[in-house]
């Protein structure tokens, strides 16, 4: 019922006939290269695939269309589509925007239907490549909840200050996406009774803010509850410790926080944004993850020349449990098994990167970036992997990125 509600939010947004209706867009054409051998690149964890070692890859390449709708001076209807490498529930995971706008004043703002999920400070034009400096959102930040949208409700205020303007909005509502892993993992995760605050100040060149956001988990992965199952049939005298691998693997109804604090400088000519964030959850799967960013960028004239610094943590340990204490091929299998779903949010790596970007018009950007990644062991949720160099991994590499960014 809620994808029809979007979808025909989305219709009469597109199609109405109206002379208030604007269309815009906007569209990458984007080629990576790596000298990975263990990891496939990838930039977002619902990407389908990566980029290998000595192939020219233009899949992260995409096209934004967007279109809104004044009804009259209160209300708007907001749609937009984004075109992109997709495997699973491509219509669902097309559209990104899709609700209605309603201005009771110049202070109050309510919205409802398909926003995005505001946990970013570039949630509302992370897909843009053109509205920002960076090649694209740091990895080892942007790509830890790969939520990007949120089916439900907000309210904003917003008000001028002595020397600048304040806001608070909150949110409610529930959230899928894909995720892929190895193996031709993928799972439609779902996140309910999403509940979050963000609150923001921007004063001439600066901008701070701050969020809160809590949920929990609406489903789990089919291979989990199987594994459950599995396990449960194992006596305690060959596996002690398997009931704590069975509570690991149980997710569902799980609760998840996620704090982050954000600021932003710019005076045209220099440039400083950070981002740090704690994701925490009852469930073993993800335990105090942390994360962090900063850019230093410097403008000159049609060109920027940017540096950033992220990286993510994790509180999980390497191993839940010692596994069974006799090793049979069928039960290691489980334990490898459940290994990888406990683990998945295993983190601890770093990258470095360099962008130049050159304003070639009005509307078109050119983007070069070099990047060099640390990781602390792989395989890493980040990527996809070469399964079979997992015994001699290479923790270090460099992935390069050249990109055309256009808005119309």
């Amino acid at each position: 019922m809620r994808s029809v509600f979007i979808c025909l939010l989305l219709f009469s947004t597109t199609f109405s006939y109206s002379s208030d209706i604007d269309f815009s867009g906007f569209a990458t054409l984007k080629a990576v290269k790596t000298d990975s051998h263990t990891a496939k690149i990838r930039e977002t964890i619902s990407q389908p695939s990566g980029v290998t070692k000595d192939e020219l890859d233009f899949s992260f390449s995409s096209l934004g269309l967007q279109a809104e709708w004044h009804a009259n001076d209160n209300v708007e209807l907001v749609g937009q589509l984004l075109l992109k490498e997709q495997r699973d529930d491509r219509v669902n995971n097309a559209i990104k925007l899709a609700f209605l706008r309603y201005n009771l004043n110049s202070n109050w703002q309510f919205r409802a239907g398909r926003t995005g999920l505001d946990l970013f400070l570039m949630t509302e034009y992370r897909d843009i490549g053109y509205s920002m400096d960076m090649e694209h959102p740091p990895v080892e930040f942007y790509s830890i909840i790969p939520h990007q949208n949120l089916d439900g409700v907000d309210l904003q205020y917003r008000a001028p200050l002595h020397q600048g303007i304040a806001g608070i909005k909150t949110y409610w509502g529930r959230s899928k996406s894909p995720i892929y892993s190895d193996n031709d993992f993928f799972w439609n995760v779902e996140l309910k009774s999403i509940l979050g605050v963000a609150i923001q100040y921007e004063t001439l060149n600066w901008l701070f803010r701050a969020n809160y956001t809590t949920t929990k988990s609406a489903n789990e992965h089919q291979q989990q509850r199987q594994l459950r199952d599995a396990l449960s049939q194992v006596p305690l005298q060959v596996w002690p410790t398997r009931n704590e691998l069975i509570e690991s693997l149980n997710i569902l109804d799980k609760r998840f926080t996620y704090s982050a604090f954000s600021m932003r400088y710019d005076d045209s000519k220099w440039l400083v944004q950070s981002e740090i964030s704690l994701t925490d959850s009852n469930s073993s799967v993800l335990n105090r993850l942390k994360a962090g960013y900063i850019t230093l960028g410097k403008r000159f004239d049609l060109d920027t020349l940017s540096f950033t610094y992220s990286l993510a943590k994790s509180d999980n340990e390497e191993r839940v449990e010692p596994g069974p204490l006799v090793p049979l091929p069928e039960l290691m299998q489980i334990y490898e098994a459940a290994s990888m779903h406990s683990g998945f949010y295993q983190l601890d790596q770093y990258s470095t990167s360099v962008t130049w970007r050159r304003e070639l018009s009005p509307t078109l950007a050119l983007k070069l970036n070099w990047k060099h990644t640390s990781a602390d062991h792989l395989p890493s949720a980040f990527y996809l992997h070469h399964i079979d160099q997992f015994d001699d991994p290479d923790l270090s590499f460099n992935t390069f990125t050249l990109s055309f960014n256009w808005v119309f």
